[in-house]
């Protein structure tokens, strides 16, 4: 499987793809780290990859139009990851006639569509009512194009419905685990890909069956071939910790600790 989407490439296209760390946390509140998410910038077109509590502040930090954004990409429901998708859909609500009816493309795992459904039920016309199209798609184990970026998903080991994503744009390939144990699907995900942020919730030693600990993102990233690897989703155990050099002992590529508004080039 990890040949197959390596080599399931879209055509060649050269684009200016900046990638901004938005939350680099977890459920713990620490005012340095939001919880998760990720800004993808391919060109004009601007995809995040989840929308965790603190994800808004740090956009505008940033200097994003997240009212422009045209794709949200969700790993799994739980808040650390959701939580801001309700106030960025209420201020679609005021703001979203500058987009001039462009819809807003939504993707997760199953169960996203009830999430939503709920807060139009809670909501009323404050959601369910905006003047942007909302497009909301359950995705598993599958293939998708969402603006410029041709994405797979597979599903990862989290205890609940969870998505990883492979995202390509022309050469430039980013996969993402979200939240996740060890499973073989990551590595199929991140087969040869220019950056990989992975979860690193736990160091050595201390890790929990539906996380990942730094020598296990070690070991993934050197067998898919990685070129560099983002650790993030990080708890205060891994903060305390010499992670980097624990992923470090697996693989050779580039690690770095992920911080929020953090910004690479694809």
């Amino acid at each position: 499987m990890a040949a197959t989407l390596a080599e399931s490439a879209p055509p060649e296209i050269a684009h200016t793809i900046t990638l901004t760390v938005l939350g680099s946390g977890t459920r713990v509140l620490l005012p340095e780290r939001s919880m998760a998410g990720y800004a993808l910038r391919c060109d004009d077109h601007l995809l995040l990859l989840d929308c965790g509590d603190g994800v808004i502040r740090r956009g505008l930090e940033a200097g994003l139009p997240l009212i422009a954004v045209d794709a949200i990409l969700i790993t799994h429901l739980h808040l650390d990851h959701i939580a801001d998708l309700p106030p960025l859909l209420w201020a679609l609500h005021g703001e979203g006639k500058q987009r001039q009816d462009r819809p807003l493309h939504l993707y997760g795992p199953p169960g996203l569509r009830n999430f939503y459904e709920g807060l139009a039920v809670l909501y009323g016309k404050w959601i369910d009512n905006i003047v942007v199209p909302i497009h909301v798609q359950e995705v598993s184990a599958q293939t998708f194009q969402a603006g410029p970026w041709q994405v797979h998903t597979l599903p990862m080991n989290h205890g609940v419905p969870a998505n990883g994503y492979r995202l390509q744009a022309g050469s430039a390939v980013l996969a993402y685990t979200g939240d996740t144990g060890p499973c073989p699907e990551i590595a199929k995900l991140a087969a040869e890909a220019e950056v990989l942020i992975a979860e690193c919730s736990f160091p050595n030693g201390q890790g929990l069956a539906n996380h990942l600990t730094a020598g296990e993102v070690g070991e993934i990233a050197r067998a898919a071939n990685c070129r560099r690897v983002l650790l993030s989703h990080l708890y205060p155990e891994s903060l305390a910790a010499p992670v980097v050099a624990q992923c470090r002992e697996f693989f050779s590529g580039e690690v770095k600790l992920a911080g929020d508004l953090d910004r690479l080039t694809l």
